[in-house]
């Protein structure tokens, strides 16, 4: 391909093949080679080459911008080649971190450096909250800029994709490339515009839907190759409608939230159907389940979010069959439309897993505790659940296309990115992304202070002494984080600290659109937050004046979430950038991690030995570390399945098996 643009335009529209998954004794030797490239003396190397990027740095913060942004220009042909060159990594981030002093006013310090060249070359690095990680993944969206190839953003929400699109477009501008964010009301002309720039802000679900939708739109066409043909032979160059230009390079903040804790959510393309048999067989359903009993018609798996109907529950059911629509008549149709009812009715419940709003059903995403826009569940319990909340049951859909974060972001030739806990997940990270996870130190000594884990007998104990906790340290004059696993928790605290006479802001799916205010405010003297997931998201709380000598924020969790890392997260709020700080769990023996993966039994018994003013001890931390366990190997096995069914979509079907659809 001599023709530069013809090749330039082949690089964007390439989609690579999936990065590669080891079995039997490749895999041990693959395990080995990450155990290799995470190795302590990588992060000393990248330590040492911050050193080098900050010395040169130094000496070019007085130079005028336009010679920085020559000097960006001259090193351009080192950035498109394979392999960059040392002199010219060193060379190319001391000039993007003066520019950052120039034009941002912030001068990054070793850390950050060290996270740029982390993500340059590859690695996912974890780094504590407050760390300044928008200016580390800037240093190192502006070299890959460099290349004029898309160099993808993935941020939490579409707030902080326009925010910091908005910042650091100033930063960009001086090395002449265009920063753009991509948000969910966007319309496909302006999209197409935004995703021209050489770095795109974006969240995951945007960006992989409109990757759905641009190959819905092209068709099977859609081959690098023959694209490329179609090009020399004088044929348009995009099909009307496609936005994007091709996946090259993604920068994910949060990435284990995304890679992980969402990797096996798969996104949908669906248009409505015109299936009225099946809302009809929903109505039906929910009236019959009405008369049914737990533990006597059926049994409640918690731990799978399943029923199991027994043979007399659908005998007695059988005669009723007849009522329903023809194709629901059969055994198993019954059956299906029956156990969907009381999953509807037994596992998801409003202000945990759901909101309803302007009358319709909103989906809470379980990680963030956001409102999912515009996504339905499938299989007809969507419908259920509209039916159990006595809403008007939306038409169901039929899947266009399809396709999880897991197999979407093994497609990028250039992946990295950073979050606030990713060692626990350094395992899986390496063998299905290959990257390995760099455990940066702080730049400020932690100062935060974990005090003892009271648990309690049942939720009302629990209520009592988060209450309790809340008002003795607003009365000392810090603020304070209260953090819950949903809704329901966040408004049953606020309800409760209300009658107490405390003062507080509550953020949580159903009160997001002040989330900004809220956080801006939360490290202020006094202050009370009450906040689900979102606020260990994308947010920095920053203290007020006077609350450092207080002793700063102190967060307390009211549940453990059913992975680590994400009490880690929110721990994390407290003691930024060496402020002190400081964090307890307040739990119970009710509480969902233990309902799910402790036996009934098992917690009865604990229940008898804690005391009424609750406990702290090794055993009853063991406990919950147990379930703990348990749910995060149920999800590590469910992304194992993913990978298997992604593998086998890989060998059987054409282009890596990307097509609509599948």
């Amino acid at each position: 391909m001599s023709n530069p643009r013809l090749y330039r335009n082949y690089r964007r529209l390439n989609v690579r093949e999936q990065r590669r998954n080891y079995q039997g004794p490749d895999s041990w030797a693959f395990s080995f080679h990450g155990i290799f490239k995470r190795r302590k003396t990588v992060l000393e190397g990248l330590m040492a080459r911050a050193s080098r990027v900050l010395e040169r740095s130094s000496g070019l913060e007085s130079a005028p911008a336009s010679e920085l942004a020559d000097m960006a220009e001259n090193l351009r042909p080192q950035f498109v080649r394979d392999e960059v060159p040392e002199e010219a990594l060193i060379e190319g981030l001391a000039c993007t971190s003066a520019a950052a002093f120039q034009v941002l006013g912030l001068r990054p310090h070793p850390v950050q450096v060290a996270g740029a060249l982390a993500l340059f070359q590859g690695c996912l690095a974890e780094m504590a909250t407050g760390e300044g990680k928008t200016l580390v993944v800037a240093l190192a969206a502006a070299l890959r800029g460099l290349t004029r190839l898309p160099c993808h953003v993935v941020t939490a929400n579409d707030y902080l994709a326009a925010r910091d699109s908005a910042d650091l477009a100033g930063y960009y501008r001086l090395f002449g490339l265009r920063a753009a964010a991509v948000t969910g009301e966007m319309a496909p002309e302006e999209r197409q515009h935004a995703y021209d720039a050489e770095i795109v802000y974006t969240t995951p679900k945007e960006m992989l839907a409109d990757f759905l939708r641009d190959r819905l739109i092209m068709g099977p066409p859609y081959d690098p190759t023959r694209r490329h043909l179609r090009i020399v032979a004088g044929l348009p160059e995009r099909a009307q409608g496609v936005v994007m230009r091709g996946l090259h390079c993604a920068i994910i903040d949060e990435a284990d939230s995304v890679l992980i804790d969402e990797a096996v959510t798969p996104l949908i393309i669906s248009r409505p159907s015109r299936d009225k048999q099946l809302i009809e067989a929903t109505v039906m359903a929910r009236d019959w389940i009405a008369a049914l009993r737990p533990g006597v018609d059926y049994e409640v798996d918690f731990q799978f979010r399943d029923i199991i109907l027994p043979e007399a529950t659908l005998r007695a059911l059988d005669a009723a069959a007849e009522k329903l629509p023809p194709g629901w008549r059969n055994r198993d149709r019954l059956e299906e439309v029956l156990k969907t009812a009381l999953i509807a009715r037994e596992h998801y419940h409003s202000g945990i897993h759901y909101v309803i709003q302007e009358g319709k059903v909103g989906l809470i995403d379980e990680f963030t505790g956001r409102i999912m826009a515009h996504r339905t569940w499938q299989q007809g319990l969507h419908q259920a659940v509209e039916a159990k909340e006595g809403l008007e049951i939306s038409p169901p859909n039929e899947t266009a296309a399809s396709m999880s974060f897991q197999r979407f972001f093994r497609c990028f030739p250039e992946l990295s990115g950073l979050s606030g806990t990713a060692k626990e997940s350094k395992g899986e990270l390496w063998q299905i992304y290959h990257l390995p996870v760099l455990a940066l130190p702080t730049n400020r000594p932690v100062r935060r202070i974990q005090h003892p884990t009271k648990i309690f007998g049942d939720a009302e104990q629990k209520w009592r002494e988060v209450v309790s906790e809340i008002r003795r340290v607003h009365e000392s004059g810090r603020p304070v984080l209260a953090g819950t696993r949903s809704v329901e928790a966040s408004e049953e605290l606020g309800r409760r600290l209300g009658q107490e006479g405390i003062p507080f802001r509550l953020l949580n799916a159903v009160r997001h659109g002040e989330e900004a205010e809220i956080i801006a405010q939360a490290g202020l003297a006094g202050c009370v937050t009450i906040a689900t997931n979102m606020a260990g998201r994308g947010t920095d709380i920053k203290l007020g004046p006077g609350v450092a000598e207080a002793g700063g924020l102190h967060v307390i969790a009211t549940e453990r979430h059913e992975s680590g890392r994400i009490d880690r997260q929110l721990s994390g709020r407290a003691g930024r950038q060496g402020d002190p700080g400081s964090a307890r769990f307040i739990l119970c023996l009710e509480d969902d991690l233990l309902k799910k993966h402790l036996p009934a039994p098992l917690r009865r018994m604990l229940g008898h030995r804690i005391q009424p003013e609750g406990q702290s001890s090794a055993l009853l931390e063991g406990v919950y570390s147990l379930a703990q366990n348990s749910a995060e190997r149920m999800a590590t096995r469910a992304r194992k399945r993913l990978l298997k069914e992604d593998n086998w979509l890989e060998e059987n079907l054409a282009h890596g098996g990307i097509a609509p659809g599948k």
